[in-house]
Order: C-alpha cells, then sequence, then structure tokens
C-alpha cells in the first residue's frame, strides 16, 4: 500500500534523510523510532505529502503522491503530535468544517459525524469550545476528524504523549483495530515503552519496526524477527525484559 523508494530530504544542501527505501502493506503497523531529531516526524510529512523529498518517490496504493496530489491525499489521514488552530470552533462545527472539506454530501455529515463523536466517545463535547478542551480531548477530536473520510493510511506523530495512563490503553487498542481493519498504520515515536505497547498488544504479525540514526534506517525488521534474535542471543527461552532497551541502544550508540 505504501511504497517509499531511495526516498532523501536535504536543507540548504545538508542531508537529513538519506536513500530510504521500504514498503507497509494494508493491515501493517511500522514504527518509527529514533532519538529525537532523527527525523521521524520530517519522515511522516513527507509522507502525508506536506513536505516534498529532495530525490526518491513515495506511492500510495501504486500512485505516485507527489505527482498526484488530490488523488491520494484522500487517502491519507495525519494526525500530528500538536493541535493547532481553530480554538472558537465548537467540537461539532470543527467536525462539520472538515466533513465539507472531505466533501461528504451534506445528507451524509450529520451520521458521519454522529459516528465518530460516538467511536471517540466525546458527544458530550459536541458544543464544548476547542480552546477548552483537554489535552487528551483534542487528540479524541483530532482522531474523530481524521475518521471521517475513512483513509487508508493513518500516519501518526507521538500519539501517547498528551494521554494519560486510561488513555494511552484505549489509543493501544485502537490502533491494533485499525491494523486488523486493513488500514496501513505508522506511528513515530522516541519512547521505548510505546514500542513495546504496541507490538506487544494483539498479534506480533504484521508489526515492523523502522530505527532511524543519521538519516538512515539502522535497522528495519517486524517485530517477531527482533523477539527471535534477541531470544537466541540470551539463549533464553524468554528474552530479558529490557532486552529491547539494549537493543536500542546498541545500534543507536555514535
Amino acid at each position: 500500500m505504501l511504497d517509499v523508494q531511495n526516498l532523501s530530504k536535504s536543507f540548504d544542501k545538508k542531508p537529513f534523510l538519506t536513500e530510504l527505501t521500504f514498503q507497509v502493506a494494508a493491515g501493517e503497523c511500522l514504527v518509527l523510532l529514533g532519538r529525537n531529531g532523527t527525523g521521524k516526524t520530517l519522515l511522516l510529512n513527507i509522507l502525508a505529502t506536506l513536505v516534498g523529498p529532495t530525490s526518491g518517490s513515495v506511492s500510495i496504493d501504486g500512485i505516485d503522491a507527489f505527482a498526484n496530489l488530490k488523488q491520494v491525499r484522500s487517502r491519507i489521514g495525519y494526525i500530528p503530535v500538536a493541535f493547532d488552530g481553530y480554538p472558537e470552533l465548537s467540537v461539532i462545527d470543527y467536525l462539520n468544517f472538515f466533513a465539507a472539506a472531505y466533501k461528504l454530501d451534506k445528507r451524509e455529515r450529520s451520521t458521519a459525524i454522529g459516528a465518530v463523536l460516538e467511536l471517540m466517545d466525546i458527544e458530550h463535547l459536541r458544543d464544548v469550545k476547542i480552546d477548552t478542551l483537554s489535552t487528551g480531548e483534542r487528540q479524541r477530536l483530532l482522531l474523530a476528524k481524521t475518521f471521517l473520510h475513512e483513509p487508508q493510511l493513518w500516519l501518526l506523530d507521538e500519539p501517547f504523549t498528551p494521554l494519560d495512563p486510561s488513555g494511552q490503553i484505549e489509543m493501544t487498542e485502537l490502533l491494533e483495530e485499525l491494523r486488523l481493519m486493513g488500514k496501513t498504520v505508522v506511528i513515530a515515536t522516541n519512547r521505548l515503552e510505546d514500542v513495546s505497547r504496541l507490538c506487544n498488544t494483539g498479534s506480533q504479525d504484521g508489526k515492523s519496526i523502522g530505527i532511524l540514526s543519521g538519516g538512515r534506517f539502522v535497522v528495519f525488521k517486524t517485530f517477531r524477527e527482533l523477539y527471535e534474535k534477541s531470544r537466541v542471543a540470551d539463549t533464553e527461552e524468554t528474552p530479558s525484559q529490557n532486552w529491547f532497551h539494549k537493543f536500542f541502544l546498541e545500534v543507536t550508540k555514535p
């Protein structure tokens, strides 16, 4: 579904991402991991077609993304780490605005908005202004807005950061449900606990980890492959509890 070939991005001739090639199929989840400043958010912005690459290509459903922006953007749902804009709008006005932007038929909007309000459990906030919402409530609103046009490719930047423990559990379950629905999910994080949470929920199949360092992938493997490799290396039936922490430090050390 998502096919990236030889993707590079430079600013003022300084390379930030270098020759990244990878694929993520429908029903699969890719977790982008790395230290701060390794290019995770930049890569998400390119996949969301908000920033153009210096070279290389991004294809979504076999369509060249940057040659067919209008065609592919309807397939993309991007949830940034921060909620910006529209503070004076109410929740219902915000959703109506984006339903119109997504060109939902007027007769379908009420049903679609009602469905996403219920799905995200924010029906009670429909008339509340955005600037009075808590951080977690804003995150739920972003998710509700994204569900309106039912994108195939979901791009999420630090989705757990603004959430309390209960919200983190719900987010994990939601992301697993998206994957089971056949969506393609790409998540950027710099928190190791997010990797364990995501990869140990439900089946380990269909979940890959791409670790960025120096603008390149130093690791791009399925979580199952990494787990099995660690089990062999530890000569234990079950790897030690902090096996992934050790692995991450090893592959990203200067």
